[in-house]
Parts: C-alpha cells; sequence; structure tokens
C-alpha cells in the first residue's frame, strides 16, 4: 500500500478549503407567501398570474403540494403522516419577476422546506401500471405526417360508441401519456409502453365511456360493452395492469403547522385585476338552436385565454358563477332573475385565472344591475349523515394515510382509511353525485376515524330486481342504492332535511 505523502496530505486540505469557498447558490424561492390552513369546505383550486406574479394554491393537501413540487404523480409520493391527504392549506404568494410557471413547482419546493420543515429522498418502488404491447398483428397506420407532433381530434364512428377520437402522428410513447387523460374511468394509473413499435402513426379511438360501458355489461339486450381494452384490442394492442419500478419521492418528516406568516406579508402579495378591460351587457339577442335543445341558467358559455362569453344566461345563472355557488344557496330576488336573459361579452388579460374573472363578472353586474347582496345562514334542503342505532364501522389504528378511494369495479366499491365522519361526508358527494349534492352535513356526533367499506349500484345501473351480482368486491352483493348500502353496511343513515347551511 502507498502511503500518502505530508505534499499530498496538503494538497487535500487546500482542495477541501478551496471547494468549501465557493459560492453556495440559494435554491429559487417566492418573495413573499401567506401559507395557512383552508377555511372548512373550501373547494381546491390553484391560479397563476405570470405578469403580475401572483400564484395561488388553495385546499392543497400536503400531498397534493409534494407531488407538484417533486413533479410527480400522487402515487409517487410514499411515507409521511396520516393527515397527508387531510389537511388542507391556502398558499398564496409572489413569485419573482419574470419567473416562468413550470419553474413555480421549485419555488414551492423550498416553501415546504422552510415553513413546513419537509425532509425528503429520492428513491425506486414497484408500483401499480398498465402495460402497453403489441399483439401480432397490429392494425395501426404510418403517420401521413410523421416528423408532425402528435394531435389528437374529435372523430366520428359507431353511434353505440360515445367517445371518438383520431390520433395523428402519434407514438407509442405518446399514447401512453394520451390513455389516462382520455380514458380515466378505465386508465386510473400510468401506463407503461412495452410495445416496442418505433414511428408514428394514424389511428381512431372509439369505445363506450365508463358509464354507457357499465350499463351495458348490465343490459344483455343491448349493445355489447366497448370499452377502451376492446378498443386497443381491435388495433393490435394489449393494456393490463401490472406493476413497475417507477421513481418515488419519501417524506421522512414534516410538520403539521406551518411557521408563522412573516408580518405584513399581506401587502407585498399583488392582486390579480378586478375589472374587465373591456364588457358589454346587454338583453340577449335571440339564439338558433337545434331541434330539441333548450338553454339553461347559463345559455351558452366560453370562459377561456382570458375571454368570457355569456350568451342568453339569466342573472341567476350569472350569479351562481360569479359567486361559485350552488344555485339553492342564491335566495331572494324579483321573478325576472330567472325568466329574463342576458349576453355577457368580456375580456381581460389571457393569463388571469378562471377565479379572477368570476369577480370580474361580480363587478359588472354590480355595477351594471346594481346588484346588491349578503350572505346569512338559512335552513335549506340539505343531505346530513346521522349515525343509526349500532353503526357498524371498525376503528383505525392511525396508521393509514386518511383517505378514501373508488376501486374500479361495475359497481361503486368505496374504501376509506382513517376517515373520520366529517371526512367522509365532505368526500363521499363527489363519488355520488347521482345520488346527493354536497353539502352533505355529518351530524353523526361519532369522534375518532374509522377503516370502512361501501358497495352500491350507481342509479344508472340499478334494475328492477334484487339478483346478486358478481364483481370485483369479496363478495358478490346486491344491488343496493347509496341509501341502502349506507344503512346496511355502515349503520349509518343519510336522510334530505331542512338545516342552517354555512354562508358563501
Amino acid at each position: 500500500m502507498i502511503k500518502p505523502t505530508l505534499a499530498g496530505a496538503s494538497l487535500a486540505i487546500i482542495l477541501s478549503g478551496l471547494l468549501a469557498a465557493q459560492p453556495q447558490t440559494d435554491p429559487p424561492s417566492f418573495e413573499a407567501a401567506d401559507v395557512h390552513l383552508s377555511a372548512p369546505g373550501a373547494k381546491p383550486g390553484d391560479a397563476v398570474d405570470p405578469v403580475g406574479g401572483r400564484v395561488e394554491l388553495r385546499a392543497s393537501t400536503m400531498l397534493d403540494l409534494v407531488a407538484y413540487a417533486y413533479r410527480v404523480d400522487l402515487a409517487n409520493v410514499i411515507g409521511g403522516p396520516p393527515w397527508l391527504t387531510s389537511d388542507r392549506f391556502d398558499i398564496v404568494a409572489k413569485a419573482p419577476s419574470g419567473t416562468p410557471e413550470d419553474h413555480l413547482p421549485d419555488l414551492v419546493k423550498t416553501l415546504l422546506a422552510a415553513r413546513f420543515h419537509l425532509l425528503s429522498h429520492a428513491d425506486r418502488k414497484d408500483l401499480p401500471v398498465f402495460i402497453l404491447t403489441a399483439k401480432k398483428n397490429v392494425k395501426l397506420a404510418p403517420a401521413a405526417a410523421p416528423d408532425a407532433p402528435p394531435g389528437v381530434s374529435r372523430g366520428a364512428g359507431d353511434p353505440a360508441l360515445n367517445i371518438h377520437w383520431k390520433c395523428a402522428s402519434y407514438t407509442m410513447p405518446a399514447l401512453a401519456e394520451l390513455l389516462p387523460q382520455i380514458a380515466g374511468g378505465f386508465v386510473n394509473h400510468p401506463v407503461v409502453d412495452e410495445t416496442h413499435l418505433a414511428g408514428a402513426f394514424d389511428f381512431p379511438l372509439d369505445w363506450m365511456g365508463i358509464n354507457v360501458y357499465r350499463r351495458a355489461k348490465a343490459n344483455p339486450d343491448g349493445p355489447p360493452a366497448f370499452g377502451i381494452f376492446e378498443d386497443l384490442d381491435k388495433l393490435g394492442l394489449h393494456l393490463e395492469a401490472g406493476m413497475r419500478p417507477a421513481p418515488v419521492i419519501v417524506i421522512d418528516s414534516v410538520d403539521r403547522t406551518p411557521t408563522p406568516n412573516p408580518e405584513g406579508v399581506a401587502v407585498k402579495l399583488p392582486g390579480f385585476p378586478t375589472e374587465f378591460d373591456v364588457a358589454e351587457l346587454r338583453p340577449a339577442k335571440p339564439l338558433s338552436l337545434p331541434a330539441g335543445q333548450t338553454l339553461g341558467p347559463l345559455g351558452q358559455a366560453d370562459l377561456q385565454n382570458g375571454r368570457l362569453e355569456l350568451m342568453s344566461a339569466t342573472l341567476k345563472g350569472l350569479l351562481t358563477l360569479a359567486l361559485d355557488i350552488d344555485p339553492r344557496m342564491l335566495v331572494g330576488g324579483p321573478k325576472w332573475i330567472d325568466e329574463d336573459r342576458f349576453d355577457v361579452i368580456a375580456k381581460t388579460e389571457r393569463t388571469v385565472p378562471t377565479d379572477a374573472m368570476r369577480v370580474m363578472l361580480k363587478n359588472l353586474l354590480t355595477e351594471r344591475l346594481h346588484l346588491v347582496t349578503h350572505s346569512e345562514v338559512q335552513p335549506l334542503p340539505v343531505f346530513v349523515l346521522e349515525a343509526g342505532k349500532k353503526p357498524k364501522l371498525k376503528e383505525s389504528d392511525g396508521s393509514a394515510r386518511s383517505e378514501c378511494k373508488i376501486v374500479n369495479t361495475d359497481r361503486r366499491y368505496y374504501v376509506c382509511q382513517n376517515t373520520t365522519m366529517a371526512q367522509f361526508a365532505d368526500r363521499l358527494p363527489g363519488v355520488s353525485a347521482a345520488y346527493i349534492h354536497p353539502p352533505l352535513l355529518d351530524l353523526t356526533e361519532l369522534k375518532g376515524a374509522y377503516d370502512f367499506q361501501l358497495y352500491w349500484t350507481p342509479r344508472g345501473l340499478l334494475r328492477n330486481n334484487a339478483a346478486k351480482i358478481a364483481d370485483a368486491a369479496p363478495t358478490p352483493i346486491e344491488e343496493l342504492t347509496l341509501f341502502e348500502a349506507v344503512d346496511k353496511q355502515l349503520g349509518l343513515k343519510i336522510e334530505e332535511q331542512k338545516h342552517p347551511v354555512p354562508p358563501w
């Protein structure tokens, strides 16, 4: 073994000193940030104004924030405390001037480390995916424009199928990215391309959406069920569930309470514009509608890229959009607010987010129609969740993340872990809209968190008999409405009652 000389040791010391003396680049960060718990019942959403530098992340869970900051799917965030999916936070911040929107995750990453003391590390783990492979007889036409970027447009086809797309210049990796976006009812995990097919192709995609597919499976006398799996099979491709290693972010530790906001942070945060650059509000001009089509309260609506067009909308419809509330929570006013119709055509900067345009619309209606509103608590017809005589709930040991998931089956199979009744009441309307609408008020008075499963039949699939059906659940289950399932399986009750509802 060659022993290091004194000169070598001295050289190592000198180099270490030089390395330590190099200036360290601070990670990108917001110039100011207001971080706090979200208000109860707050709706998730985000808004970014690149020109003014304002960034809003509303009602985001820590899981949402970590996935966004590290640019990974929610399923690729591993570990962390149980509250990762239950507590929600609002972040309102100012980004440095000129920050591109695709750099904002780096600023959020710095904020999570500074305000929540987030510690994490990267790893790899086997995760659920769908695997796309090619069969022997692939029926894909070479792309007419192989060097063009992938493009997808509306198509036409068999009327028994309700979804039609035309894919042009699509490679197989591009198709793997597309499938979860356009067929999420079937493809609820990332897709891994293992077709080994090179080049780009032109091909149609035609299938039944998940609800039409379920109705077809329940009706042997109708058209055969034909989903995205069958459609890909027709093209000579095969899609199946599997496991593959994927990069993950492992949460080592994170604080539940953020550090306090700096004093005076609110005055440092830029605001969104509150008035349209140009706006016209007028009595509605007649619209030519296809036979059998009727207009809803919002008429014909288009809101995107800073432009707002609401043609033949009622004032009540305009207000529900401007205030972002359920129509049932808008009471009072003269009879004509449900009858007279208006056109609104307005314009602002393309970068102004939708939530800011809602504020602009409310200000427009206030100014032009001398609108005056106020909020108050009133008894309204709502759904309530109550405990039966003997609730059938297993107390959670508190180790799992607090979450509820739909398992892909032909019937609703809803699995909840470490879930309080308040969280259950908050989450259930989002997966059972055909039966109940928000808010679902928790009146159970049950404390603690529970692990439970719930099975019910979507309203569109109910049949007139009580036959047993086979699906991916552990045992066959009866066809049950949501109300029957909650009663029989959980020992709880959902009823519609008049109850005081908090103001919007």
